[in-house]
């Protein structure tokens, strides 16, 4: 599946490549952006990584205690490993959780399926507040609606009755906040390339690359994300080579983004692991040398008895 991807991927780039005359209309079209644009789009990955660790940090929460500045530090670590074949990223933040959080390997697993339901659940939400806003599309405030569903959430978490349904709800809440940055990063991608889209289509779009995203064995859907954006703009009557282009350039902010971001936060991960280690090595240690003193004292008072009936005379 890493190979499949990594050559399609190649592909992609390839047919980039050979519709734009060597990328010259994409450069040209980037290099007349405004300058804002270009920044967002660079930054736009940290909402999408504050949003995800949000998400999981409240699943978690239903099986132990996970700090969110740690879950936010694991799912950077997590977010640049996955890059790797077979997902190890996941595999190592399962890992910590039962080592560190004694969080059991099931229930994290149950979280992450978890957070991938709320993230279709999410984006049908978010295609029908499209729908909605291309109806109302003449007047202003059309432009929040997105942020309707999220308050409605966030206002229900209360009104759950149980504590787990309460965490799932805000979980979802968190979900929606992400499918929002998706829906900017690629309205921004397609606005630079000069690709006319509503907001309904770009939904839909979105939709299809969180979907390509969940691709077993591949980390953030490469390969398989490009090519379904492109053919999903085509389907819809746009040019197949500027949509995937325009997934290229949020590739390649995310590669910005996620390797300094992943470098510090495995770092912080390892310090944190080895404390946690260290901490442990001290309590077994202490352990340890309290059971020699208990085993010396228990020998001492052997001897002192055997002396003491030695030097006794027999009664009797």
């Amino acid at each position: 599946m890493f190979i499949i991807s990594m050559l399609l991927l190649g592909g992609a780039g390839y047919f980039v490549y050979s519709a734009t005359d060597g990328l010259d209309g994409v450069w040209e079209s980037v290099r007349s952006s405004p300058w804002w644009m270009i920044v967002l789009i660079v930054i736009g990955p940290m909402g999408n990584h504050v949003s995800v660790a949000l998400c999981l940090q409240s699943l978690q929460s239903r099986h132990g205690r996970v700090g969110i500045v740690e879950m936010y530090v694991l799912v950077g670590s997590a977010w640049l490993f996955n890059y790797m074949p077979m997902r190890p990223g996941l595999i190592g933040r399962i890992g910590y959780h039962k080592a560190v959080n004694k969080i059991r390997m099931r229930d994290s697993l149950e979280s992450s399926i978890w957070s991938g339901i709320l993230a279709g659940i999410a984006n049908c939400v978010m295609v029908v507040v499209a729908l909605v806003m291309m109806r109302f599309s003449e007047y202003g405030w059309s432009i929040a609606l997105p942020l309707v569903p999220v308050l409605m959430m966030f206002a229900a978490c209360p009104m759950m009755p149980t504590r787990r349904s309460r965490l799932i709800m805000r979980a979802l809440a968190y979900r929606q906040i992400d499918v929002i940055v998706w829906l900017g990063r690629y309205w921004l991608a397609f606005t630079v390339l000069g690709l006319e889209m509503g907001v309904a289509d770009i939904a839909i779009i979105s939709a299809v690359s969180q979907l390509a995203s969940l691709m077993p064995l591949t980390g953030s859907g490469i390969g398989f994300r490009e090519w379904g954006v492109g053919l999903t703009a085509s389907a819809g009557g746009h040019a197949m080579s500027t949509a995937i282009a325009s997934d290229l350039i949020n590739r390649a902010a995310e590669t910005l983004v996620v390797v300094p971001v992943g470098l510090i936060c495995t770092g912080l991960v390892a310090r944190h692991w080895k404390k946690t280690n260290d901490a442990k090595c001290v309590d077994r240690g202490a352990a340890d040398q309290l059971a020699k003193e208990d085993a010396g004292a228990d020998a001492q008072d052997e001897d002192e008895s055997g002396n003491a009936s030695e030097q006794e005379p027999a009664i009797g």
